[in-house]
């Protein structure tokens, strides 16, 4: 889903791939020389990524090509939106090697982004009209998730960063999008270019949605 939700699932997803899966165990903490090349790239692929992951979006009968042009022209925004969260997690990497964390658990930073993504949508009071498009917005979520990983380099596969809890992470990724300018207007602006993009399904939405 390229829209409102969809542009709220790639910044809850900015929180979402910095977590490494299974919980309870300690893991060695990643050192912050080895993971920060990792960054860039992560913040290079978002656009690689949704192109990659678009059989999802042809699911709604929209048209990919206009809808990636709606998210192209706030991809500044969206890359402001990572720098932002990265600097906010900058120290949850080692400055040297020898010290260990606890594993997380990836499906609970997911669980906390779409509880969030729900709560905006409902006090906005069109959760109804949008609820059949969340699933295939998971859908996509996960696979543009996975392909960022691994365009970065899957550098946490074998370490972990001290991480603050998955509600923090979600509200400081919230956070980051509106300092980047995604305010209500914005956003509404956005989906109203996916419903000229050929996303019928948000045909009066885009008046209602409230950023708070």
């Amino acid at each position: 889903m390229m829209s409102f939700t969809k542009i709220l699932s790639i910044f809850l997803l900015i929180a979402a791939t910095t977590i490494n899966i299974t919980i309870g165990q300690m893991i060695k903490q990643c050192v912050c020389s080895e993971i920060q090349p990792c960054l860039g790239k992560f913040s290079d692929s978002v656009i690689v990524c949704a192109d990659q992951c678009q059989h999802h979006i042809a699911k709604t009968g929209a048209n990919y090509q206009a809808l990636r042009s709606c998210i192209l022209s706030k991809e500044p925004m969206i890359k402001s939106t990572i720098k932002c969260q990265n600097d906010k997690l900058s120290d949850t990497c080692a400055k040297r090697p020898g010290n260990m964390v606890k594993k997380r658990y990836e499906e609970t930073i997911k669980i906390a982004a779409i509880s969030e993504i729900n709560k905006m949508l409902s006090s906005s009071g069109v959760l109804s009209q949008v609820k059949p498009l969340l699933g295939v917005g998971k859908k996509f979520y996960g696979c543009v998730a996975k392909c960022m990983k691994s365009k970065a380099g899957n550098c946490q596969d074998n370490c972990g960063l001290d991480l603050p809890s998955d509600t923090v992470m979600v509200q400081q990724t919230k956070q980051c999008a509106k300092a980047s300018g995604f305010s209500t207007p914005v956003v509404r602006d956005l989906c109203g270019c996916a419903v000229k993009a050929g996303l019928s399904q948000l045909n009066g939405v885009c008046d209602k949605i409230v950023i708070s």
